[in-house]
């Protein structure tokens, strides 16, 4: 009765609920009850409280208490686990996708094929990753059994009854293949399938028990053994489970060799020998579980059999192991089992078949019924009769030449180009068929497309399509410099880049921080490892191969750029006068083509190439250079720096090509620069290609000069469009001559309306004084600042020769005897605040004028011409004099109607005792000049104006080691003047 209620309420209650009620249970009796009282009896046995209370608190902290089912999957002795196979894995293998370096090493039979083809081929089918694969050699399984499985003695079964009876056991399948259950009769499991083994067993207990239902589980499974031999690479009796397949056994012996067969393996089974070809595996058309092992199965290996390859457009290129007894196969299984063609029609099978001699004989487009033989090589290419279209097209890439046998063909759909097309000029990239020789020729787009030529197109040509960013790339700054044999301006900026960026290394600067650009530096390390990395033998040898065989932009790698080298630059280390050769970011093969031919000489094809942009001027490094530009010549101000066109890196030839056939539209054109032409261009289709004239251009003053010499002027535009153009001619399209300067003068101050103004041809002072109504009363035209901006120039680099002068001036004087080298060493400070000054100050480019209108009408010499840029300021009338120099207090002082010089200087303080008081001069407001005549008896009859600067110049005694002592008077003079002046500008 006891052990009923306790079945029943072990029914009623959960697993969990009843563990956690036993353990409250035992709390309790283990408090009030000895410890050799502590045991009460269960169905299962004897069980120990304080082991159970223990066993509570441990599944508490680590979770949920195994079930049944799980407990029997995890009860696997310690014997059972058995190491998986040697562990030949190789990271450098991984890399290229095998298990094992000797995997990754080509064969002798892939180097045999790959020598044939020309090109890299694989086995196919053994660069399956199987050497670092751990297969389960135990019985302890996880994921539900399926039911085809195939019991056996051994195998470890969970059944549940929910029902009448209810209980859970963990029972093996025994000797004589039956299970055997407490009030039922056995039943028979061994080689029966798991799932009509569980109907039988619920039949069974339905029979038995009153509705009871039955749930059965695999818990482990068992062992078998194997033996693999053959070609394998560890081969031996492996023990696995009975759940396990070929491919399992195979990892085991650490895979199949090269030298072994994928397609005639052989299981011995008993008596019985049934033959596997893992090519219906590795292709899906047959599943891993359809090869269970069974114990003491042998699996053999074979040597590989006869093999066939296949190369070029095909979805899996490499080599293929024929069916043994398969006969021989038509060439498009042969396809099929390499994945078919990457084209779904227009390809070109070609075979290479070994003649008696062992050499390749050539079966040229063969048909999709042909037998393949052993050795056979299958080469999938485009046809021979292919084009390519390349460039400025809607949709490039590769044509049939039945469909497009002339130019005229191949460009009749108006939307094959594409927008802005260059029509002056298209490039036929053709093969002699005789030498097999590749050469560029020419072709007029705009008469094609009109029907006034047509071109014959042959195999393999390549249409290239010049767009109008192709065209201008001509012009830009990295080619005009390549021309003039100086380095490209993206170059030295590349440079720049990099040496500034290896100086805050080296000073520390961003050590932690990440380094922009980081994975372009990644990125071209890659591709300058393929550069230096040895050619494959399925690289095209020619670079534009690839598009050839239609390989576009889209295609080129990861990054949408092509392997390309980058330019290397030649540049002087300034800190240790070294010269470096620094490699950049910039890369351009069409540059580096052009950088070899000019680098050979003078070229005289390139002459009117060179016109666009061909000055230069010193680099500020060196200080050197000529009007011409010399070799550290560097362009000033905007620079057309463009990206190369990829264009030029697939033809790398092509952008000299262009150059020899160039000609130059200068002047009133849209946009001005070198244009390539074919001889005999209408004039009319290269001024449509350059956006045609201006409207500042003058219709009636064209000039051509022909590239024989030849000169024509004073054409029109009717004229011109008559006339044809050649390579080296020269148009130049004037403009109009303009009454009107290409410019703004600007007013300010004490003016009725101030503001920017534009003028007229010889325009002078007086009338723009008139167009701005006048001065104002409190206007002071004596003070008058006028800045020109060529004066600004002149005056800025008299500053910078100068502190050069002065530079050059200390070394030697530093030098010299013991009286010169210590007086220089005293004026050291003030000649280094002095050359500072002369480097950083900016000129006023401040003319003397006068702006009085009243003297302009008295006096026409004084009213002078203006110029675009010009700037005129009339301040108000000052109330008072600036004193600077060597005085006690340098300050402005209040305008005393005849006050001497001294006067002023006595209001500043005085002179200091470093002040050469004779040599003080005065700045009048106008921006004149004039020594003060200041001495020991002389107070300085200098009248003095409002407005005026007083300057005390410093003692030139210290100085006398200068030979430029003089110099260095007036170039403080000069600074005190620009401080003067700009001190009006700011003040007003």
């Amino acid at each position: 009765m006891e052990n009923s209620m306790r079945d029943v309420f072990k029914a009623a209650v959960p697993g969990r609920y009843l563990r956690s009620g036993l353990a409250w249970v035992g709390l309790l009796v283990s408090a009030a009850m000895p410890a050799s009282a502590q045991m009460i009896e269960l169905p299962n046995g004897s069980v120990n409280l304080r082991d159970l209370q223990q066993q509570y608190g441990q599944g508490q902290q680590g979770g949920q208490v195994p079930s049944a089912l799980d407990r029997a999957r995890q009860q696997v002795s310690p014997g059972d686990r058995s190491n998986v196979g040697t562990d030949r894995f190789d990271s450098r293998a991984a890399e290229a996708g095998y298990g094992t370096l000797e995997q990754a090493r080509p064969t002798a039979l892939e180097s045999q094929y790959s020598k044939r083809a020309g090109r890299e081929l694989k086995q196919f089918g053994y660069d399956l990753r199987l050497g670092n694969v751990t297969t389960p050699t135990t019985g302890l399984l996880s994921g539900s059994v399926p039911d085809d499985y195939v019991l056996g003695i051994g195998d470890e079964l969970v059944i549940t009854l929910r029902g009448q009876v209810n209980s859970t056991s963990q029972v093996r399948v025994d000797r004589e293949g039956r299970v055997v259950l407490p009030n039922m009769p056995p039943v028979a499991a061994a080689g029966r399938h798991f799932g009509e083994f569980r109907d039988d067993l619920a039949a069974q207990a339905q029979a038995t028990f009153l509705q009871t239902s039955i749930y059965v589980s695999v818990g482990s499974v068992r062992s078998i053994g194997v033996l693999v031999t053959g070609e394998v690479r560890s081969p031996g009796r492996f023990t696995v489970t009975s759940f396990s397949s070929l491919i399992d056994a195979l990892v085991m012996a650490d895979g199949i060799d090269k030298t072994g067969s994928l397609r005639n393996l052989t299981i011995m089974r008993g008596g019985e020998t049934l033959s596997v070809d893992l090519y219906d595996v590795l292709l899906g058309r047959r599943s891993v579980n359809d090869l269970r092992l069974r114990d003491g199965d042998q699996i053999i290996v074979p040597a590989i059999g006869e093999t066939i390859a296949v190369t070029g457009d095909v979805v899996r290129p490499g080599i293929y192991e024929m069916r043994p007894g398969g006969g021989k196969p038509a060439l498009n299984a042969v396809l099929e089992l390499a994945g078919g063609a990457q084209r779904a029609r227009g390809n070109r099978l070609d075979i290479l078949r070994l003649d008696g001699a062992g050499r390749n004989q050539v079966i040229r487009s063969a048909a999709g019924t042909t037998v393949i033989l052993p050795g056979d090589i299958i080469s999938v290419q485009l046809p021979r009769e292919a084009i390519a279209l390349e460039g400025g097209a809607e949709q490039p890439g590769d044509r049939g030449l039945m469909q497009a046998k002339t130019l005229r063909d191949l460009l009749r759909d108006p939307y094959v180009l594409r927008s802005n097309p260059y029509l002056p000029m298209a490039v036929i990239d053709t093969e002699d068929p005789v030498t097999r020789q590749r050469r560029y020729v020419p072709v007029d787009l705009q008469r094609v497309l009109e029907g006034g030529m047509n071109v014959t197109l042959r195999e393999r040509d390549r249409v290239i399509i010049l767009t109008r960013d192709d065209i201008r790339y001509l012009g830009s700054a990295d080619v005009q410099a390549i021309l003039r044999k100086e380095p490209p301006p993206s170059l030295r900026l590349s440079v720049d880049t990099k040496m500034a960026q290896e100086r805050q290394n080296l000073a520390g600067v961003g050590a932690n921080q990440p380094e922009r650009g980081n994975r372009s530096n990644l990125q071209g390390a890659k591709r300058r490892d393929d550069m230096l990395a040895p050619p494959r033998e399925d690289d095209p040898v020619d670079r534009s191969d690839r598009y050839r065989q239609g390989e576009t932009d889209a295609n080129a790698d990861d990054n949408g750029e092509l392997d390309r080298g980058r330019l290397i630059g030649a540049f002087k280390d300034g800190d240790r006068d070294t010269v470096r050769l620094v490699e950049s970011d910039v890369t351009c093969a069409g540059l580096q083509s052009l950088a070899a031919i000019v680098s050979e000489g003078l070229q005289q094809r390139f002459s009117v190439a060179r016109r666009v942009g061909a000055s230069g001027v010193s680099d500020s490094t060196t200080g050197k250079g000529n009007a011409a530009g010399g070799r550290n010549a560097i362009p000033v101000g905007l620079v057309d720096i463009r990206a190369c066109p990829k264009l030029y890196d697939r033809h790398p030839d092509l952008l000299p090509f262009l150059l020899e056939y160039a000609t130059a539209l200068e002047g009133e054109v849209r946009f001005p620069g070198v244009y390539p032409v074919v001889p005999g261009t209408s004039s009319q289709t290269l001024l449509t290609a350059v956006g045609g004239l201006t409207l500042d251009a003058d219709t009636k003053a064209i000039e051509m000069t022909s590239s024989g010499g030849g000169r024509r002027t004073g054409l029109t535009v009717a004229e011109l469009n008559q006339m044809v153009v050649n390579p080296g001619d020269v148009i130049r399209i004037s403009g109009r001559v303009q009454q009107r300067e290409a410019g703004m003068v600007e007013v300010a101050g004490e003016v009725l309306r101030p503001g920017r103004y534009d003028i007229r041809r010889g325009e002078r002072l007086s009338e723009l004084l008139r167009r701005v109504d006048g001065l104002t009363p409190e206007a002071y035209p004596y003070g008058a600042v006028f800045q020109r901006d060529q004066v600004r120039i002149a005056e800025e680099e008299g500053y910078r020769r100068a502190a050069r002068e002065l530079e050059l001036s200390l070394p030697a004087a530093l030098s010299s005897n013991t009286d010169n080298a210590q007086a220089a060493q005293n004026a050291l400070p003030f000649l280094q605040g002095l050359i500072y000054s002369l480097k950083s100050t900016e000129a006023v480019g401040r003319v003397v004028i006068e702006a009085d209108p009243t003297v302009l009408a008295s006096r026409p010499e004084l009213d002078f011409v203006l110029e675009p840029g010009d700037k005129l300021l009339i301040p108000k009338r000052p109330s008072h004099v600036t004193v600077t120099g060597e005085v006690l207090n340098p300050s402005s002082v209040m305008f005393t109607s005849g006050a001497s010089a001294r006067d002023y200087i006595n209001k500043a303080g005085g002179a200091t005792a470093a002040a050469e008081i004779s040599n003080a001069f005065v700045i009048y407001p106008n921006g004149e000049s004039e020594p003060l005549g200041v001495g020991r008896f002389s107070s300085g009859n200098t009248p003095i104006p409002p407005g005026s600067t007083i300057v005390v110049p410093r003692d030139p005694e210290p100085f006398n080691f200068l030979t430029t002592t003089r110099t260095v008077m007036s170039l403080i003079s000069s600074l005190a003047l620009s401080a003067a002046s700009l001190a009006v500008i700011s003040r007003n």
